[in-house]
């Protein structure tokens, strides 16, 4: 049985595909899935880029090669612009060192297009969410996430409970998932999650994944 729209995602997506078969069944697949309250497609990156910077959307799904405009450029003058904006990724150009590139940009999502389609569903969900899902066969690069993280207080400042937090954070988990391991309330891994991105110096996902990654909590 399909399951049932996610109504707690609702809310305006775009998404930027070139390929338009695929882009028919994206917009298909995601319309039944999440019921987003509007979602408008894109073959052109010019053109989604436009459409993004007047009419700032929930949640962008974009290729990266594109006619017009990289996505990589998309995502970050919509970033820029939008900071609330969530991105997941789709592409067939895959390299070792994309994840951390994404992660530097703030895109919460990864998938390679030579993935089963439900991994754009479980993409979007656990990004919506407030996680990350990446490809599990394309983990950062560490050299490359080293390279674009600052320095910053090392794991010995927080303590053995917050590691944990921050290892399954970095794992990609939301938490709630985090909150069932431990044996704790969604609240109090909230709060623990807030504490360490304090005593860490970093003010969003991303950047609190990549000082996981370049700390070995990643």
């Amino acid at each position: 049985m399909p399951a049932a729209p996610t109504s707690s995602a609702a809310g305006h997506f775009v998404l930027i595909e070139d390929d338009g078969l695929l882009c028919d069944l994206l917009a298909r697949a995601i319309t039944a899935r999440f019921a987003p309250r509007t979602l408008r497609t894109f073959g052109d990156g010019t053109a989604g880029l436009a459409h993004c910077l007047a009419a700032a959307p929930d949640l962008l799904i974009t290729d990266l090669r594109l006619p017009g405009l990289d996505g990589r450029e998309i995502i970050r003058r919509v970033r820029a612009r939008h900071a609330g904006t969530r991105c997941v990724v789709l592409t067939s150009a895959v390299t070792p060192t994309l994840p951390a590139e994404l992660l530097a940009l703030g895109v919460g999502g990864f998938i390679d297009k030579a993935s089963p389609s439900e991994h754009v569903e479980r993409a979007i969900e656990r990004v919506l969410a407030g996680g990350l899902y990446f490809s599990a066969q394309m983990n950062p690069a560490p050299a490359v996430a080293k390279a674009m993280v600052a320095e910053g207080p090392r794991p010995a400042v927080l303590t053995e409970r917050e590691r944990e937090v921050a290892r399954l954070v970095a794992g990609g988990l939301i938490s709630k998932e985090i909150a069932e391991r431990l044996g704790l309330s969604a609240r109090t891994v909230e709060k623990e999650r807030g504490q360490i991105m304090e005593k860490i110096g970093v003010s969003d996902l991303s950047g609190f994944i990549r000082w996981c990654v370049r700390n070995g909590l990643g």
